[in-house]
């Protein structure tokens, strides 16, 4: 795991009064107090759940990962609003950690947006990217990501940025990513490039990585590229009809009308 925290780290050490008036130290676990406060926002999110808009997800999503029915805008308002109370975007580093995992391990998708909002907002562009993408890279492989959905929502808010960024270490790590065994940390390594702003920098990553996800059998290894090289084709088109046409054996219909989704819209009279 990403952190290898001691026993002493692992406790708050307070002071208190006995019920005789002397002074004595309190110890509290620390992952008892992150647990309390990662419930109250389990507990938050629950009270906001929608019957639904969870429904619809449930649905949409085949019940890969169940839904509570909480939008975007109340998610970051509860985290918001938990650090004005506790604030626990102060708090020490060792203990954000167990509170963002615990709610990455959560059961409903809200649980795990709300550590992927909450590493947006106190954590993206402060902390150095090998950390987060490392703590990322924990999250697939304990299996907390199970979708494409939670998988391409991290991918736009936390590992575009960090391409964004221009850290080459960034690249290396998704080149990693991009062979490994696991369909969602593999298709998380070609996502986020879809909408980077350097999109066009990456034009080398972009074929070696689809080229292996095309190659893959399962369905979103190769939507993912079909996503990329629509966005892509916003810049050059040559680049995507050229790797169409090397990859004819292993592109799907699917990822063919999405790759060429602006090219045919083109050229509509």
């Amino acid at each position: 795991m990403l952190l290898d925290l001691n026993e002493e780290m692992n406790r708050i050490v307070s002071m208190g009064f006995a019920s005789n008036g002397k002074k004595v130290i309190l110890e509290v676990d620390i992952y008892t107090l992150m647990n309390h406060i990662g419930q109250k926002i389990a507990e938050e999110l629950e009270c906001h759940g929608n019957a639904q808009k969870a429904d619809w997800w449930n649905q949409y999503m085949k019940g890969a990962v169940p839904f509570l029915g909480v939008g975007i805008p109340d998610i970051r308002k509860i985290l918001l609003d938990m650090d004005t109370r506790e604030g626990i975007g102060k708090i020490a580093l060792n203990q954000q950690v167990g509170l963002v995992n615990g709610l990455m391990k959560g059961s409903f998708a809200e649980e795990k947006l709300a550590a992927i909002l909450y590493v947006q907002l106190f954590w993206l562009g402060k902390m150095k990217n090998m950390f987060l993408i490392n703590l990322i890279s924990d999250w697939f492989d304990d299996r907390y990501i199970l979708d494409w959905n939670i998988t391409d929502w991290l991918c736009v808010r936390l590992l575009t940025p960090m391409i964004d960024s221009g850290d080459p270490r960034v690249i290396l790590k998704l080149k990693q990513w991009n062979l490994d065994p696991y369909l969602w940390k593999a298709r998380a390594s070609l996502v986020p490039f879809a909408h980077a702003g350097t999109i066009l920098d990456h034009s080398r990553e972009i074929w070696r990585f689809s080229d292996i996800l095309i190659r893959r059998d399962e369905r979103f290894a190769k939507t993912a590229v079909g996503w990329v090289l629509r966005e892509y084709s916003k810049h050059d088109i040559e680049f995507v009809l050229t790797f169409l046409s090397k990859h004819v054996k292993h592109t799907t219909a699917e990822v063919k009308r999405n790759a060429l989704k602006y090219y045919r819209r083109n050229l509509r009279p």
